[in-house]
């Protein structure tokens, strides 16, 4: 009689520990849903010590995230730029941290945000891929494959 009595109780607590954790598995899935489009990075030359990573960041979730770094295993360290114009003078300005707002996104391209790719083991070629780890504010990675695309006369292939 006492066992069909633990059994009882557990097929009607069941349902509702099952329900308590799929919420919760939920609700941190919804946090931090952040999805990258076009990944690539321009073909520089061989003794090149600077290669920039260009991007769209998409934020589904319903919250702002904050892009606070990224790393990559070829590559001495990552900065996040932002290129602005200082009166007739372009330069590149180390950001901390960029914001993707709620439902939105941030494209990193050239003249605007990218990633300073810093000093790397060796220069990747046209085709090669490069895989890179995001780092969210709200302790969430996400690994990304760049693809290199060939420069031509100056100017970038797509």
């Amino acid at each position: 009689m006492r066992k069909s009595k633990t059994v009882n109780i557990i097929h009607r607590l069941l349902p509702v520990v099952l329900i308590f954790l799929s919420a919760c598995f939920s609700m941190v899935r919804a946090d931090d849903v952040i999805v990258v489009r076009d990944a690539w990075i321009p073909e520089a030359p061989p003794n090149a010590r600077v290669i920039a990573g260009y991007m769209t960041i998409e934020n589904r979730s319903s919250r702002k995230r904050t892009l606070t770094g990224a790393t990559g295993d070829h590559f001495q360290k990552i900065e996040l730029h932002r290129t602005e114009l200082h009166g007739d003078i372009m330069k590149m300005v180390k950001q901390e941290t960029l914001e993707i707002p709620s439902g939105g996104n941030v494209t990193l391209q050239p003249g605007s945000y990218h990633l300073m790719l810093i000093r790397p083991d060796s220069v990747p070629k046209e085709g090669d891929v490069v895989d890179l780890e995001l780092q969210f504010d709200s302790g969430y990675t996400l690994s990304v494959n760049f693809i290199v695309r060939a420069a031509t006369s100056g100017r970038i292939k797509r």
